[in-house]
């Protein structure tokens, strides 16, 4: 005999769905009593996510097939948040949000209905990400200076880290070979006519080898290096065939063009930088040498996986190199206020005024100091700060050493006239010889022999034999000025007190490499891997919020 008689079966049926549902938020309430403290909790109390849904809102059509929506904009919206405050991969956050009360609830599902799969919310991130690329790190970094207003009124702290690509490093004639297939498959695309003239004309055995061919590792220097000649010729003759074919029979539209030429630019760069070419008699069959690795270009590609990823080497020492993007952030002394991916091969110090400039365009704030260690404290990367942020931003950055000899005079010790034409030497002797250096931003000034000849301080100012009659050149930069006030405030208390911030930013970068998924790219490309910096940083930025809410005296925000 059934426990539940037919007629209340029936009227089950009838209220079923209301009836889950009220079982569903009843549960939910019970649960949620015991997790006051809870992370999301703490979210769902503080945050307003209007803003973010109001953001995301054209993603969805609003007419036509698919609407409504089966999985609403504000639910992907807060369903993205949870993915990067907990670090998870998109299976992962499908998981959670199907089993995990607490990531369900949040996300704004009930308890017997299905959440999304790990698909729909690519497609969604993907979205944010070219659509919306800073809105979500924008919003929620407006909503925290709400919630702690004298966070923007702090000196910021700046520094780099090492985002690794989501690639694998390839050897020069792999990497060759791999670039000339996408460069063919690109062409394939647009236009399969053209590219099967190409390969019926190439020699695909010598750019992609033989079928049989021992692997490159097994080869001796002299056999690789016969291999990498061949496939550099083969890759040039590819590089001469496809740019034949952009222009006939039918020259392609410039939309067209446009992917096919920046595989030619990649392929062009590789070549440029990895070997040198020397002509012989057949133009076609140049002589091709490896360039030395002291020699090869800075901002060399390796990987055709991800063209736009190149070699970050920090410091000297060879572990140091990694394979990726270079991620500046500008960091006060909570949260992160700006984050942006560069290239690997960037120099930490070109994306500072790009960095200020971003802050002042997007937060309508420059902040007075901006801290940064001696990558930055060039003459050259003060002057663009200040031109960039109209001088509102001091760069207080510890002067890189200079190269001079130990005891001798440096140009520090010669004085530049006003109208800096004329440069007084240390024995008071003067010159307008001056010529723009070739290796330098400023001018080479020349004393000639004659006018050294006795010289009393010679052995503090030159290295030649008394006497001699080589001339004495002194180098004196544009940036003097900017490097000259720098050393008068670096000798002061305020300078120390300054430099004693910098722990700061060295604090946030670990607690961003080590719990919220900064050091390891998860896609290809640089604006994807802006777009994981900026939520890596939204995530880190969440937790920071809501854990000094539970200090003494914290002002909570409205949602």
């Amino acid at each position: 005999m059934p426990i539940i008689p037919d007629f209340a079966l029936a009227v089950f049926k009838v209220y079923l769905t209301p009836l889950l549902v009220w079982l569903s938020d009843q549960t939910y309430l019970i649960l949620l009593q015991h997790a006051p403290d809870h992370l999301l909790v703490k979210l769902n109390e503080h945050l307003n996510f209007t803003p973010l849904e109001t953001a995301c809102a054209p993603y969805h059509h609003t007419t036509g097939r698919g609407a409504p929506p089966t999985h609403p904009v504000p639910r992907l919206a807060r369903a993205l948040l949870v993915k990067y405050l907990y670090n998870w991969s998109l299976r992962d956050l499908e998981w959670h949000i199907r089993f995990n009360l607490v990531v369900k609830w949040f996300v704004g599902y009930p308890i017997f209905a299905v959440g999304p799969d790990h698909s729909t919310l690519e497609r969604f991130e993907l979205w944010v990400c070219f659509k919306q690329h800073r809105a979500v790190f924008d919003e929620i970094l407006r909503q925290i200076d709400v919630a702690f207003p004298d966070e923007r009124q702090q000196s910021q702290v700046g520094d780099t880290y090492a985002l690794r690509a989501n690639a694998a490093k390839e050897s020069l004639i792999d990497l060759l070979r791999h670039t000339c297939k996408c460069l063919l498959a690109t062409v394939r695309k647009i236009d399969a006519t053209r590219e099967a003239t190409v390969r019926a004309t190439l020699d695909q055995v010598a750019l992609f080898g033989a079928p049989d061919e021992p692997s490159e590792f097994h080869l001796t220097a002299p056999e690789r290096a016969a291999r990498l000649q061949t496939t550099v010729r083969a890759a040039l003759d590819c590089a001469r065939l496809v740019r034949d074919q952009l222009e006939t029979p039918t020259p392609l539209l410039a939309e067209q063009r446009a992917p096919i030429l920046k595989w030619l630019a990649y392929l062009d760069k590789i070549i440029a930088d990895e070997v040198v070419l020397v002509p012989t008699d057949n133009p076609a069959a140049p002589q091709v040498t490896e360039r030395p690795a002291d020699h090869k270009g800075a901002y060399r590609l390796g990987s055709a996986t991800d063209p736009e990823a190149t070699y970050r080497v920090h410091g000297t020492a060879a572990d140091k190199t990694d394979f990726g993007y270079n991620v500046n952030v500008a960091v006060t002394e909570n949260f992160v206020r700006e984050i942006q991916v560069a290239t690997g091969a960037q120099p930490d110090a070109v994306a500072i005024p790009e960095v200020l400039h971003a802050e002042a365009e997007h937060h309508n704030l420059l902040p007075a100091k901006f801290i940064y260690d001696t990558a930055a404290g060039s003459g050259k990367t003060r002057a663009l700060v200040s031109a960039a942020t109209e001088g509102q931003t001091q760069l207080v950055a510890p002067l890189p050493p200079t190269h001079t000899p130990t005891g001798k005079f440096t140009p520090e010790h010669f004085q530049l006239s006003e109208d800096g034409t004329t440069l007084l030497c240390p024995n008071e002797q003067t010159t307008t010889l001056a010529y723009r250096s070739g290796s330098g931003d400023g001018r080479l000034f020349r004393f000639l022999g004659l006018q050294c000849r006795g010289c009393p301080v010679w052995a503090l100012c030159r290295t030649h034999k008394p006497g001699s009659k080589r001339m004495r050149q002194v180098f004196i930069s544009d940036y003097r000025r900017e490097v000259e006030s720098a050393r008068r405030y670096n000798a002061t208390e305020s300078f120390q007190l300054d430099m004693k911030q910098r722990p700061r930013v060295e604090r946030i970068i670990a607690a961003l490499v080590r719990y919220n998924g900064a050091r390891q790219a998860r896609r290809r490309g640089k604006c994807k891997c802006d777009f994981q910096a900026k939520m890596n940083a939204v995530g880190y930025n969440l937790k920071k919020w809501m854990r000094l809410l539970k200090e003494p005296g914290a002002q909570a925000a409205s949602p």
